[in-house]
């Protein structure tokens, strides 16, 4: 029985789509708190942080961004780039005022605006310091001394003090008098790269953090130490508390102390009084994850925004994690850079969220309306696999190559999400896991160790963390397991694998039921039809084939996808498929009549994920270009729009022939050509050529005001009727009316005339060869009228 056409679908179309913004190096916030602007490859994003997505992009063309500054201002913005170029930014609107050369022997590594946003300073890596006026446009100071790449570029935060610091190689910071150009002191004390300076507005002190583990408490009067602090970390980071304002754990009789808060290797926020050198609180529910290469800095910038008082923490797998800087509680996380996608699942009561396996030992929830991104801290080795079930959104399964599967569950208010069992039965990486479908009993898991393991589940279970027990275990396959599925009534399950074949066993027990032969190569997926006892399984061969679960033969192929097939998902109540390959491509099908309604083409990498929301109105796509897409059925939008232009047409239709039936010829003739109606164009021609030199003068100042469209669409048919002896006479009239009346670039201008521009000439030449032999015959007519009368009047005269 054929499905309803209103319950099948037609189309998806691209919803949102959440690209990398952030990729390393420097993060900035807009003064007012609703913009970050991060550095991502080539380019500066401009991230809405309400939403977290990417509203602007500031590029040139092959020419990278190396750092940026934002100027108090909050409108200018000064890049620097490896052309050794320097570009003048309003990144509010995206547009470029000034491009101008360094001046540096190599490119521009750190950049400082001062206080009013007139004067910025640029530090190379050739040991140069300069300062440029952006409003004159020209250097101001070449300050020399420096040794090697500078790493801090500060100017004095009150404007009325003409001082600049600048850190180099040496490990030496160094201040120098705008008003003479002359060095004035160097605070020596650092053995190692300076990371960070920042400087009292009303006291003449700073302090000064570094790789070498200290920090350094300096008085600006006699360039002198004040204290040496231990940190015990290399410290990336620091940024002031304002005298008045609270922290964790900060007494008030303490806060006319000057602190400071840091930030570096070892992943966690520190506040610290740098009058007396104690530590006054260090953060212990750091959300950072550490770094696999021992010593690398965890956390590698502090942004401090004043108007939401929030702390921007910026760490080396390019999250960004918001904190209240009053009591660091947790604001926000963004995900600025996701690497290859490896699996999708809606999770939460209502499907609100999307848990994202992105090469990663965590795993990232996004909320879909606020795209706040949440770590699942647990794993120890990549999470390879997810799986929720219908029955209850609230519970996440997730596997890994740390050989072990997760359980976790989420609560809305208040909102948090647990571990709540796992299992480490496995001895290979577990690429795979499903989730029992009509009620939460168990679970199924396929590994690396061609082991499929069925996982006893209890409702019951609670935030203890239990270890989740094995009902079976079988050796299932001669290779790795790639996908498994259980069936919708939880009485079958499905396991593909890199040996070609899929299996089908009893879930009861794990017996083995029937075995699938027919991919010439690995399957990456099977999936269970929601209405029929069908089976499709996708193969790195291409091809999706379709299995009956009856007698386990293959009902049908569907053939379409030039590369491996790596996701499907039943649509439509199963009357539909949508799959998923590795050349980027994912496809619509229409399973009754094996035909792809619909291909869709966002990704520029494998399609790894695939989950389709369970009222089919979402589908969600992750790749290896680290790409996540929200693709929306359009369905009925699309049938609805074709009805109203269907609708339209025939409306505009009747219009026409009630003009040609009115003999208003010349309103006729542009609605002709609005429709597209070549045929009917033609004969308006014809029937205005034939009422004289007054209706051709009008058409020529009708088809002047044409829009640039419709002369296009007239070129087009001239064109073609131009071939044609009998209709050539009208190409001929709208070529002439063109020609004489438009100049070449405007005719250059429609996008049809360079090709038709070889038809015109080749078929113009026979028109003047036909015409040249009519004038050829016509001129012989009058001779031989002429010696036929002559003759005839010689017959007479003899005739007489």
């Amino acid at each position: 029985m054929a499905p309803p056409p209103e319950r099948l679908k037609a189309n998806y179309n691209v919803s949102v789509k959440l690209e990398p913004f952030f990729t390393g190096g420097k993060v900035q916030v807009s003064k007012d708190g609703e913009f970050l602007l991060c550095q991502c490859g080539d380019r500066i994003q401009v991230i809405d942080t309400k939403f977290g997505k990417t509203i602007r992009s500031l590029i040139q063309e092959e020419d990278e961004v190396i750092t940026f500054v934002i100027g108090s201002d909050d409108e200018t913005l000064i890049s620097s780039h490896k052309s050794s170029l320097l570009r003048h930014w309003n990144w509010k609107d995206g547009s470029v005022v000034r491009t101008w050369k360094s001046l540096h022997l190599t490119p521009v590594v750190e950049l400082a605006f001062d206080t009013t946003t007139t004067l910025v300073a640029s530090g190379g890596t050739d040991g140069s310091l300069k300062v440029w006026d952006i409003r004159r446009q020209y250097c101001t100071h070449n300050l020399k001394g420096g040794s090697g790449v500078y790493s801090i570029v500060k100017f004095h935060p009150d404007p009325k003090v003409s001082i600049i610091f600048g850190a180099s190689m040496d490990c030496k910071i160094r201040c120098w008098d705008l008003n003479t150009s002359k060095l004035i002191g160097v605070l020596e004390g650092h053995f190692s790269v300076v990371t960070g300076l920042t400087i009292s507005n009303t006291l003449k002190q700073a302090v000064s953090s570094g790789r070498d583990k200290v920090l350094i408490f300096w008085d600006l009067s006699t360039f002198s130490q004040l204290r040496i602090i231990p940190t015990y970390e290399c410290t990336e980071s620091l940024i002031p508390i304002e005298f008045g304002k609270l922290v964790p754990h900060l007494n008030v009789t303490d806060v006319k102390s000057p602190h400071v808060i840091t930030a570096g290797e070892k992943g966690c926020v520190r506040v610290w009084n740098v009058k007396s050198g104690i530590e006054v609180f260090t953060q212990t529910d750091s959300l950072v994850t550490q770094p696999i290469v021992e010593g690398a800095p965890t956390i590698t910038q502090l942004e401090y925004n004043e108007t939401n008082d929030h702390l921007y923490v910026i760490t080396f797998d390019h999250n960004i994690i918001v904190h209240q800087r009053k009591d660091l509680a947790l604001v926000k996380q963004y995900a600025g850079y996701n690497d290859d996608i490896l699996d999708i699942a809606w999770f939460g009561e209502g499907e609100t969220h999307l848990a994202v396996a992105t090469n990663s030992i965590h795993v990232k929830v996004y909320d879909i309306e606020t795209m706040n991104c949440t770590l699942l801290k647990g794993h120890t080795d990549l999470v390879l696999a997810l799986a929720t079930s219908k029955s209850d959104f609230s519970i996440l399964i997730t596997s890994s190559k740390d050989n072990s599967v997760r359980v976790w569950k989420m609560s809305q208010s208040p909102f948090e999400i647990i571990c709540i069992a796992q299992g480490n039965a496995h001895t290979g990486s577990v690429g795979s896991v499903a989730l029992s479908r009509t009620k939460l009993s168990f679970l199924v898991s396929g590994s690396q160790d061609t082991c499929l393991k069925m996982w006893k589940l209890s409702p019951t279970q609670n935030e203890d963390d239990e270890n989740l027990s094995v009902l079976h275990t079988v050796v299932a396959h001669d290779k790795d397991i790639n996908a498994v599925c259980i069936s919708p009534n939880d009485n079958l399950i499905a396991s593909g694998s890199q040996d070609k074949v899929a299996k089908i066993w009893n879930s009861s027990d794990l017996k083995l039921l029937g075995v699938l032969r027919g991919h010439r190569r690995g399957l990456w997926a099977v999936q269970f039809s929601p209405a029929d006892q069908i089976l499709a399984s996708g193969s790195t061969d291409g091809n999706i084939m379709l299995w009956s679960l009856i007698d386990y033969s293959c009902l049908k192929t569907l053939e379409g996808h030039e590369s491996s097939v790596l996701r499907i998902h039943f649509v439509s109540k199963g009357y539909q498929l949508v799959s998923a390959a590795s050349d980027g491509l994912i496809k619509l099908w229409t399973i009754k009549t094996s035909e792809c309604v619909a291909t869709m083409d966002a990704h520029q990498s494998k399609v790894w994920a695939l989950a389709v929301k369970s009222d089919d109105s979402l589908l969600v796509s992750g790749a290896g270009d680290s790409t996540l897409i929200l693709w929306k059925d359009v369905t009925k939008e699309e049938r609805e729009a074709a009805v109203q232009e269907k609708e339209k047409r025939i409306l505009e239709e009747q219009q026409l022939a009630n003009l040609m039936q009115k003999g208003l010829l010349l309103e006729a003739l542009g609605l002709a050509i609005h429709l597209d109606q070549p045929f009917r164009t033609l004969n308006i021609l014809k029937d205005l050529m034939d009422q004289g030199e007054v209706a051709l003068a009008d058409l020529e100042k009708m088809v002047v005001k044409l829009s640039t469209n419709q002369k296009d669409s007239l070129l087009r048919y001239s064109t073609t009727w131009n071939t044609n002896s009998r209709h050539c006479h009208q190409a001929q009239m709208v070529i002439n009316i063109l020609l004489a009346n438009h100049t070449a670039d405007e005719l250059f201008s429609l996008p049809s005339m360079r090709g038709a521009i070889a038809g015109l000439l080749m078929y113009n030449e026979r028109h003047m060869q036909r015409i040249n032999r009519l004038r050829q015959n016509t001129a012989i007519l009058p001779y031989t009228a002429a010696k036929i009368q002559a003759t005839r009047g010689e017959e007479v005269m003899e005739t007489n």
